[in-house]
C-alpha cells in the first residue's frame, strides 16, 4: 500500500458529491438605517449555496476532473473521472497520475454501498472488504483517495467563508463567477486549511475549477473538466470483477504502516488522547489498531470483540464536525447522531476537536450508547 502524503485530504473524508448540504458560509453584518445589526449573506455565498443545492439534488453524477499539487510532500497531477449514484455508490478511476505515492495510474476503487474494492494494479492487488455508511460519511479509510474531489468540493460549497471578487472570469471558455474561499470556523481549517479562489460557471451554476493555497501542502488546482447530472449510469459501473492472476487481500491490510498498531504506539503516534475502552472493562477484547492517513491527520480504528459481538471506534481530527444524517442523541454530555444501514449501527460526535465513530453490526441503541459511556 502506498504511503499517504497528504494530510487529511485523502485520509477518511468521504463524503459523495450527491451528499453536499446546502448549508453554507457564516453572515456578514451590515448596519439597517435604523442602526441595527441585521445579517447579510456575501453574494458570493449565496452564489455557493445556489451550486451546492443543484449538486444535492441531483440523484447521479459523473464527473471528470484533475488535481494538480505544487508542494513540499508531492509535485505532479491526477486525473480522474468518477461515478456518483445514491445513497452511497461509486466508482473511481485514476486515468493518469505523475505521483504515483498517492495514486498510480490504473488504480479502480469500486463502493457498491455493502462492499469497497480497491484495486492497485502494479501491485496485482485488490484490496475488499464490507463498508458502514450513514448517508454521507463512509467509515473505510481506503475510500478517501476515491472521495477527495468531491470532499473538496463538498468543503468549497458549503464551509467557506466567501466573497464574489468577479463575475467576468474565463475558465475554459465558460464564463464565471470568481469567489474568494477560506474556512468558515476553526474546525474546518484544522482539517483543510485554504485559502483561494473557487469559479462557478454562471450558466450551470457548477464550479469549473478552483485555486488554492492550502497549509501543509501547497497549491492545490482541481480543474473540473466534466460534470453531469442525472446522468443514466449501468448497474455494473459499481460492481468489480477481479482481474486474473490478482492477489485479493482484506481491506484491512490496505495500510500504510504495513501493520496494526498497539494502543501504546497509537497513542504517541496521534499526539493526542485516543479515547478506549478501559483495561478493567474484562469482557472487552481489542483486537488491534489501524492508522490511515499523513502523519498528524491519521484516522486511527481500534478494533473490538466482546463475545460474539464485533465493533470498530475510529477517531481523527479529520473525522471532526462531519454533517451527518439520523437520530439526535447526547452522548457524553455531547451531540451525537445514531444512524443505522445495511444492518450496521454508528454513532458519531466530535469531542475536544476529534470525531468518534462507534460502528458494529447488530448493535442496538443501548449497546453502542453504553460503550461510547464507557470510553475514557
Amino acid at each position: 500500500m502506498r504511503k499517504y502524503v497528504l494530510p487529511t485530504l485523502f485520509c477518511l473524508l468521504c463524503f459523495s458529491c450527491l451528499s453536499l448540504l446546502a448549508s453554507c458560509g457564516s453572515n456578514t453584518i451590515q448596519k439597517s438605517p435604523t442602526g441595527a445589526a441585521t445579517p447579510k449573506v456575501d453574494l458570493g455565498e449565496q452564489i455557493l449555496a445556489a451550486s451546492a443545492q443543484k449538486l444535492s439534488a441531483a440523484q447521479t453524477l459523473y464527473s471528470r476532473f484533475t488535481i494538480t499539487v505544487a508542494g513540499t510532500d508531492a509535485n505532479g497531477t491526477i486525473e480522474s473521472e468518477v461515478w456518483n449514484a445514491r445513497p452511497a455508490l461509486s466508482r473511481t478511476v485514476i486515468l493518469q497520475s505523475t505521483i504515483p505515492t498517492i495514486a498510480e495510474t490504473g488504480m479502480i476503487t469500486v463502493n457498491n454501498g455493502k462492499q469497497l474494492w480497491l484495486y492497485e494494479p502494479a501491485q496485482k492487488v485488490v484490496y475488499t472488504g464490507t463498508v458502514t455508511t450513514n448517508s454521507s460519511n463512509d467509515t473505510t479509510a481506503a475510500a478517501g483517495q476515491a472521495l477527495f474531489f468531491s470532499t473538496i468540493l463538498q468543503t468549497l460549497l458549503t464551509r467557506s467563508n466567501a466573497a464574489l471578487v468577479s463575475s467576468s472570469a474565463s475558465i475554459n471558455g465558460h464564463s464565471a463567477n470568481e469567489i474568494h474561499v477560506v474556512p468558515q470556523d476553526q474546525a474546518t481549517a484544522s482539517r483543510f486549511d485554504y485559502d483561494g479562489y473557487l469559479y462557478i460557471d454562471k450558466a450551470t451554476q457548477l464550479p469549473l475549477e478552483a485555486d488554492l493555497s492550502v497549509q501543509t501542502i501547497g497549491k492545490l488546482t482541481l480543474e473540473i473538466t466534466q460534470l453531469d447530472l442525472n446522468p443514466p449510469i449501468p448497474a455494473n459501473t459499481f460492481t468489480f470483477v477481479v482481474p486474473t492472476g490478482t492477489k485479493v487481500l482484506p481491506l484491512q491490510q490496505a495500510n500504510p504502516t504495513g501493520s496494526t498498531l498497539t494502543l501504546a504506539e497509537a497513542q504517541q503516534q496521534a499526539g493526542y488522547h485516543l479515547l478506549s475502552i478501559p483495561h478493567s472493562q474484562s469482557g472487552y477484547v481489542l483486537q488491534g489498531i489501524d492508522a490511515l492517513g499523513a502523519p498528524g491527520n491519521q484516522i486511527y480504528s481500534l478494533h473490538y470483540t466482546q463475545g460474539t459481538l464485533s465493533f470498530t471506534i475510529a477517531e481523527g481530527k479529520a473525522l471532526a464536525d462531519l454533517p451527518a444524517s439520523g437520530q439526535r442523541l447526547t452522548v457524553r454530555g455531547l451531540s451525537a447522531t445514531l444512524s443505522t444501514e445495511n444492518g450496521a449501527t454508528t454513532l458519531s460526535w466530535t469531542e475536544k476537536g476529534v470525531g468518534i465513530q462507534i460502528t458494529g453490526q447488530g448493535l442496538s441503541q443501548a449497546q453502542i450508547v453504553a460503550i461510547a459511556d464507557l470510553l475514557a
